[in-house]
Formats: C-alpha cells, structure tokens, sequence
C-alpha cells in the first residue's frame, strides 16, 4: 500500500497531512489535561497556606497599628529596621511608640525600652565622637583622634632595670645624663664624638670647591657629611634644606626604577638631585593581609617616610632622608612620565586618573595607582651618592626569609645560626652583628620582615653601618607583632649598650615612642603619615623588645648580653 500511496502523490500527501494534524492535536490535549492536573493540586495545598499566612499578618498589623507599614526586628538586643521608604531607626521608634498608644501588649513594651536605649547610646556615642574630633582640631596640627594609649609597665622590664642600676659587672650603665635630657638631647650625645670625627667619603674629599663655583646643591652638602658611622647628622642644616627641597623642587626627568618587584619612579629635580618615589596605592587603614607571604604584601608610601623619622627619633642615622609629597599626575608627571608609566595612564571609572606602570607584581589595572581626581600621594627617597663616587657593597643577610611557600629558613627551625654567624666576614668584627640586631629591632618596630640584603660603603670595609633603605614593607599590620623578626636578638642574646639605654628611655619616660613619632611625622606634607593604631603598636612592639633583652640578662647576665657600642 506504501508504493501505491507513494505513486499517488496527492493521495500521500493528503493522508500525510491529516496524521501530523491529529498527533498535535492529541499532545496538546494531553498538556491541557496535566497543567488542569497541577493548578488543582497547587488550589489544594497552596491556597490554605497563603490564606493563613494572610490572616495572621493581618492579625499582627492591627495589633501593631493600622498605619505602620514598617517591621522593627530586636534580635539578641539589636534593632534592626526596614522602611518601604528607607526610614531609619529614629522612625522605628516613633513605630513602636504608636503601637504603644495603639494598646500593644508587654512584650511591645519591652521592645520600645530597647529602642530607647539604643538611641541613648547613639546620642551618647555622637556627643562623645564630636567631643574627640573637637579636642583633635584644636590642637595645633592634630588630626588623629586619640585611642587607649598601651600601658608602658611590665614586671621582667623593670626587674632587669632594677639589675641593671645594681649590677657591678656593667659599671654606671645608666650615665648621669640619661635622667635630665630629652631623647632627642640624648640620641644625639650617645656616640657624638665618634660619628662626627669619622672619616667622610674619600670620593667627595677629592672633589675641591673653586671660589668662583657656584653654591653646592643641599643634596650634595648632605652627601659630603656622610660619614663612617653615619648616613646623615641630624644636626645639619642642609638635611634640613634638602626635605624642603625633595617636597618642592620641580622634577626634570623620570625613568623608571627596574630594581625590587614593583612600581617605583627614578626622578630627578630642577637642583641635579635625584630621588625614588613609590606612590600611594591603597588608604592607611588598610591592613596586609594575614594570608599574604610577605614577597606577596604591598609596598606602602607611609612606610619609607615613617621609616625615616623613627630612624632619626631612635639616633640610628641610616635611613636615607624620605618624606611625603603629592603629585599631580596631569600637570607634573605626565609630560615627563616614561613610556612603562605614560602607556597604562587611563581614567578610572570614578574619574581619577590612574596608572600602573610595568613591573614583576601587581602592576595591572586591579592595582593600579589612583589620583583625585589626578593629585596622588608618594614617598620622596634621596638618592644615595653615585657609584663613581662611592662604591657600595651588598652582603649577604643571615636571617633573610626563604621566600618561598614550602620551605622556611634555617634559622625559623634551628636556634643556632649565630654561632656561625660570629665566625664569617663582616660579622666576625662585633660591629656589623650589633648593627644587625640593631637593624633587626627597628624593623620589628615596624614589622617589616623583607629585610633581605643590607649594604654598605665597601671603601670601609665591614667596620662600618648597614644602609637601612627599602622600607616600604613596614606598617602593614596594626595589631600583629612579628616575633620571628627578633630572632637575630633572641638567638645571640646580644644588644648594643646605647641601644638598650634608647629603648629604656622611651620605656620608663615621660616620652613615648608613638608620641615622639607623632610629633615628627606632623609637619609632613602627606600627614597624618601614620594612624593612631600604628603609633600604639610602636610603644607595644618596645615592651616586647625589652621582654626580650630582659630574658636574655635572666638566663646569661648582664655582662654577657650588654655589649659595648665599638664605634
């Protein structure tokens, strides 16, 4: 029959037609029936639900007042408002306080007690927050309001200070004068004689100034004041000089630096000086991360110019001089940027001008640098001398992190590396393993464990200072204290004496560390350079210094622990 339908075109074609027509009309008669199915069943079960559902918020409103159409929640002593119109906490009250008149019951009663409290302590915590930022305005250059200051007191602290004044072993520990100055008097007597008499650069002592040349630059004048056991002298006034002149002398020319893992700018300025600038990329408040392996943290513009005043607060003197400056990128950097920086410029989608550069990380459009609108805020770093007329030398840091996420150091798991240590050039002296402690305490103080290398001026040998550059890791955390960073102390149980006598000034007072820091940083262009946290984590971070040095005279005695200055 198939062929003779097949023969048959029309025939085959009109039979062909009438079987797809009936088996539509079939499946769409089945689908009628199952969606008349499941409208029944949800008919059953569903509209009882809503039924009550409805019934009993009907119920609740007229309880709660006829005209509210707010829900004020109070979940474990919190209240929690929602509006249709975004009404706040204020117009929750005024909610409950007409289902009060509306007859609400004790529980409603209950619930407008706590709003009430709440509102007091709101008020309350108002009145005391514009007290706090009234107080903070009115001193002269204050704009950080004031937290709960750490308590400068510990028992194995002051056992050790008591040891110290009646131990015969370190005759007069504590000089005359360390109870009537100031720490700044201080810092600048211990050691004076020493560093001032030193020996200068032999490459600037060659260099004769001819009467008829014009007047050296500040940079230079500083440069020719470096001497054998110090970088600058606090007490010069070209240092002082050229601060003003990092944070205002136009810039001529930039390069990018290739050096370390991200962006920096190489710069030099209208008097032939030269600086490195690392730029603002994220707010102070913004903590590193506790999941970050430090060679993954970001670098911190606050961090290199903190570095530098606490250098000069603590009288190390080996932290070039840095400060803050703020740029414009539209008018002062672009017209000079090279071309890693110019070709990532772009508009960001708030507006702000923004770059980020070429380097190893973090130089992508997620991390880049941002203006406001094109103002942005950098650390201005002095360059250290040239290499023709100093020649430095890098050495090799004992206690350097692996930098690695599977493995540690060996000092992280072995407690004897200083007794190698003291055997092999530069530390075999005694001097560069003091400096190196000394080094060690000052980036505890800012936690920065990125301390990898230290170098020196290589025309003095190993009988010299490390060079404390590259701080930009410091002041990433506010409330977490890097012990491991004290290993090179607690694992040789050595400090330098003047060291010690610092560290015991700020401790017994009346000047703090976080209060001297605050003072220094104030006149910064970028200030506040450091939140109030970071300030109380300085005065922590001392107490845990001298916990440390404490244990160290409790196991071994003082004469063993407190070594003499040897400069």
């Amino acid at each position: 029959m198939y062929v003779e339908l097949l023969v048959n075109g029309k025939l085959t074609h009109e039979r062909h037609d009438t079987f797809m027509v009936l088996t539509q009309s079939e499946l769409l008669s089945t689908m009628i029936r199952k969606m008349v199915r499941y409208v029944k069943i949800l008919t059953v079960v569903a509209l009882p639900v809503i039924l009550v559902f409805t019934i009993v918020n009907v119920l609740l409103l007229s309880r709660l007042g006829h005209h509210s159409h707010e829900t004020t929640l109070i979940l474990k002593e919190k209240i929690y408002n929602k509006g249709s119109d975004g009404s706040s906490s204020k117009d929750a009250a005024a909610a409950i306080q007409r289902g009060l008149h509306a007859g609400a019951g004790p529980e409603f009663a209950a619930g407008h007690a706590k709003v009430e409290e709440e509102r007091a302590r709101e008020r309350s915590a108002d009145g005391e927050t514009s007290k706090r930022r009234k107080e903070a305005d009115d001193a002269p250059g204050a704009n950080i309001v004031r937290d709960d200051r750490v308590e400068m007191k510990d028992q194995s602290i002051d056992a050790m200070i008591q040891k110290l004044k009646s131990s015969s072993s370190v005759l007069y520990f504590f000089p005359s004068f360390f109870w009537n100055l100031t720490m700044a008097e201080m810092t600048r007597k211990l050691g004076a004689v020493s560093r001032r008499s030193a020996s200068t650069l032999e490459g600037y002592d060659s260099i004769k100034q001819k009467p008829d040349d014009p007047p050296l630059p500040h940079w230079k004048l500083v440069h020719r004041n470096i001497r054998r056991f110090s970088l600058y002298d606090p007490d010069d006034p070209n240092l002082e000089a050229l601060m003003s002149d990092l944070r205002n002398l136009p810039i001529t020319e930039t390069e990018e630096n290739e050096g370390g893992t991200q962006f920096k700018l190489n710069v030099r300025f209208s008097d032939g000086g030269r600086a490195v600038i690392k730029f603002m990329r994220y707010p102070r408040e913004v903590e590193a991360s506790e999941n970050h392996y430090i060679f993954d943290d970001i670098e911190r513009h606050v961090a290199e110019i903190a570095a530098f005043q606490l250098d000069k607060v603590l009288g190390f003197y080996r932290v070039p001089p840095t400060t803050g400056r703020k740029f414009n990128i539209t008018s002062e950097l672009k017209p000079i940027a090279p071309d890693s920086m110019y070709k990532t410029l772009f508009y960001s989608p708030a507006g702000n001008l923004c770059f980020f550069g070429k380097c190893d990380y973090y130089c992508n459009s997620a991390h880049a640098f941002c203006g406001h609108p094109d103002v942005i805020e950098g650390s201005v770093m002095s360059y250290l001398p040239s290499r023709n007329i100093a020649t430095r030398k890098s050495w090799y840091q004992p206690w350097r992190r692996s930098y690695s996420k599977f493995r540690k150091a060996y000092w992280e798991t072995n407690d004897d590396l200083c007794d190698k240590v003291r055997q092999d050039d530069p530390y075999n002296n005694g001097k560069i393993l003091l400096d190196m402690i000394d080094s060690h305490t000052f980036d505890f103080l800012s936690g920065n464990k990125d301390r990898h290398s230290f170098a020196t001026f290589k025309e003095w040998g190993n009988y010299t200072f490390p060079i404390m550059y590259d701080n930009g890791r410091g002041f990433g955390r506010q409330t977490y204290d890097a012990m491991s960073i004290l290993a090179p102390l607690t694992q040789c149980c050595i400090i330098r004496k003047s060291t010690l006598l610092k560290y015991l000034k700020l401790y017994m007072g009346p000047e703090r560390l976080s209060s001297l820091m605050e003072d220094a940083l104030k006149p910064d262009p970028v200030a506040p350079v450091l939140i109030r946290p970071h300030l109380n984590a300085l005065d922590r971070r001392l107490i845990k210094i001298l916990q440390a040095v404490a244990k160290c005279i409790e196991e071994k005695g003082v004469s063993e622990v407190v070594q003499s200055d040897k400069f």
